[in-house]
């Protein structure tokens, strides 16, 4: 799809095509709430617009968010490897062991914040932010912290294999003087 084909949704959502992606969601969370609740604000024209109407508009408000998610995730992943690629490796850290202090400076550098990655790796935040300062007894068991370490290398696009095999050792070491 060419940009020009996501006008029409940003306009289902009341949005310019300039809009950031939190105005997205702030949009999307509004009129999903005002359409599908029975707010004092909707009940003037409840009668006149019907089930039916209202049911079609809840589905266009779904389909266009999920639809610029996708737009915004394809244009961060491009921004992402463009940074990566135009920042001279002086700027982005190279680490020997990957842990989760590596992972936050590199994430730094980048000028990714933590909630971006939460939200396009649907991982969630608290987990993130325990990856990152290491509080292994906050995040789940082994095999999800793995999944999880390998979606956050993946979107910072490092060397999957290194950063899991780096970030697991410690977490087992961590895990193994705890007994």
């Amino acid at each position: 799809m060419h940009e020009q084909d996501y006008k029409k949704y940003f306009e289902i959502l009341e949005l310019k095509p300039d809009t950031t992606f939190s105005e997205v969601k702030e949009a999307y969370s509004h009129l999903k709430k005002l359409y599908s609740s029975n707010s004092f604000i909707f009940a003037p024209i409840e009668g006149t617009l019907g089930k039916e109407k209202r049911k079609k508009i809840l589905e266009q408000i779904e389909t266009a968010y999920a639809i610029l998610s996708d737009y915004y995730l394809s244009e961060k992943k491009e921004k992402t490897q463009t940074i990566k690629t135009t920042v001279s490796n002086e700027h982005v850290p190279e680490f020997d062991i990957y842990d989760g202090n590596a992972l936050r400076l590199t994430r730094e550098v980048l000028g990714i914040n933590l909630e971006e990655v939460a939200f396009f790796s649907k991982i969630s935040l608290k987990y993130l932010k325990n990856i990152e300062t290491e509080r292994f007894d906050l995040l789940p068991p082994k095999a999800y912290v793995r999944i999880f370490v390998r979606k956050y290398a993946e979107y910072l696009s490092l060397d999957i294999k290194k950063v899991t095999d780096d970030y697991m050792k410690k977490y087992e070491n961590k895990n193994k003087n705890e007994f």
